[in-house]
């Protein structure tokens, strides 16, 4: 009997739960439920359409803002390189007539002048060469640097083009240049013709002709006034002359030039002009004599002038 009436407790029980789980499915509304979850599913899939519309959008946009931040900052580097180097300066040396000047390029290459030569170079070697200009004679050696070639830029658009090498480039003639390879390898560009040059060898370039002429020489002979010396080897009087008035800052008058071309084997370090003079009569058949110098309008006073009689 009391198993009988346990068993319907426990059943009225379950009729209880059963009915409370009635009551609260009663209270939920399913019309409510469905509205809300359909907002949220309408709301993620905006959110995924926004997403994949932006994602879209970025990369059509992402290619030329790249490309415009690109230009912009070659623009901007571009700009900032020419305000560096639109006012560099430039640097201009003038050796004093009688005088050898030594001087140091931003490179660290150096270059003897020799008297009334001038040199202009910048302050900051730029750009893709070195570059400098010369009138006058000079002597280089050069820095080597293969990637950034050092360039010399003569009257007449002449080019002289070296990379690591030591040379002597003379423009006192107007006519007739001479370029003098001590070592290394020059390329000498004229009319577009480019001309190269081995050690030991001379150029020479008629400006008016174009003509480019190649030959061996004493390479000391060409380079030896940077050291103080003068070197001729069967040079020329009238050669000898032109390289004293330069050293010592004289003029020469020659009379009665004779048919005959003296050539004269010596050399000189510091000998004065007087001394030198008086072996060069030892030399060739020549006499000379020196005029006194005359005072200018300015108060300054002439070169010495020397005249020599060939007999």
């Amino acid at each position: 009997m009391s198993n009988t009436k346990n068993d319907i407790l426990n059943k009225i029980e379950i009729l209880k739960a059963l009915d409370e789980d009635i009551r609260e499915n009663r209270c939920i509304d399913v019309s409510e439920g469905y509205r809300n979850t359909l907002s949220k599913i309408k709301k993620r899939s905006l959110k995924q359409s926004v997403y994949q519309t932006f994602s879209k959008v970025a990369a059509i946009l992402i290619i030329p803002l790249l490309s415009s931040t690109l230009i912009l900052f070659y623009l901007f580097v571009h700009q900032r390189n020419e305000m560096l180097f639109s006012d560099v300066a430039y640097t201009e040396i003038t050796a004093a007539p009688g005088s050898v000047v030594k001087t140091l390029l931003p490179d660290n290459s150096e270059v003897w002048l020799n008297s009334g030569s001038r040199l202009r170079y910048p302050s900051v070697f730029s750009g893709e060469k070195r570059e400098v200009e010369l009138s006058g004679e000079a002597f280089f050696d050069v820095q080597t640097n293969k990637a950034f070639p050092f360039e010399v830029a003569l009257p007449h658009g002449i080019k002289i083009t070296a990379k690591g090498t030591a040379f002597n480039i003379n423009t006192y003639d107007d006519k007739i240049y001479e370029i003098a390879l001590r070592n290394g390898l020059v390329d000498i560009t004229l009319n577009s013709h480019s001309v190269s040059l081995l050690p030991e060898e001379m150029a020479k370039l008629n400006v008016e002709t174009g003509q480019v002429g190649k030959t061996a020489i004493n390479i000391e002979e060409k380079t030896g006034w940077k050291d103080g010396l003068l070197i001729f080897r069967n040079t020329p009087l009238a050669e000898v002359l032109k390289q004293l008035a330069r050293r010592y800052n004289v003029e020469f008058s020659i009379h009665n030039n004779a048919s005959v071309n003296y050539r004269i084997h010596a050399t000189f370090s510091t000998e004065t002009i007087t001394q030198i003079l008086n072996v060069l009569k030892l030399a060739a058949p020549i006499s000379w004599s020196v005029k006194e110098m005359e005072q200018q309008g300015d108060s300054s006073f002439s070169k010495q002038h020397v005249e020599i009689v060939i007999k």
